[in-house]
């Protein structure tokens, strides 16, 4: 059954994302063969984009908060507040060196190339922090 894509979905698809379920997120957002591009790292998969996040987000936590959503039927383009907070310092997490304690937040922009109801490609790209 396919879902509507509508703002509703990008809720339910961070709240999952938020709560460190990445298997979930790709099993239920995300093509069979899904890539991921951000300005540092390109994945293909579902198990590669899945187990990046594990790996990057073991001491990491990133809320991520639609701002603005603008769907059509190929692609979603969002607006998003990002804010990080980690339990040790990591001065070379892959997207801004974090302090353990201190919330780095940041806006970023995410499109997401969609085929149904699902993710095929989705590149994020983020802005300098606004610490």
């Amino acid at each position: 059954m396919t879902r509507k894509v509508d703002e509703n979905y990008w809720n339910d698809y961070f709240q999952t994302y938020n709560a460190k379920r990445y298997d979930d997120l790709v099993n239920n957002f995300y093509t069979n063969g899904p890539t991921f591009q951000n300005p540092k790292y390109r994945l293909a998969g579902r198990s590669a984009i899945a187990n990046f996040f594990k790996e990057q987000h073991l001491e990491v936590t990133e809320i991520l908060t639609p701002i603005t959503v603008i769907i059509t039927p190929e692609v979603a383009a969002l607006e998003l507040d990002a804010v990080f907070s980690s339990t040790r310092d990591l001065p070379h997490f892959y997207v801004y060196p974090l302090k353990s304690g201190v919330e780095v937040r940041m806006g970023m922009a995410a499109f997401y190339h969609l085929e149904g109801d699902r993710i095929a490609h989705a590149r994020v790209y983020w802005l300098k922090p606004a610490i």
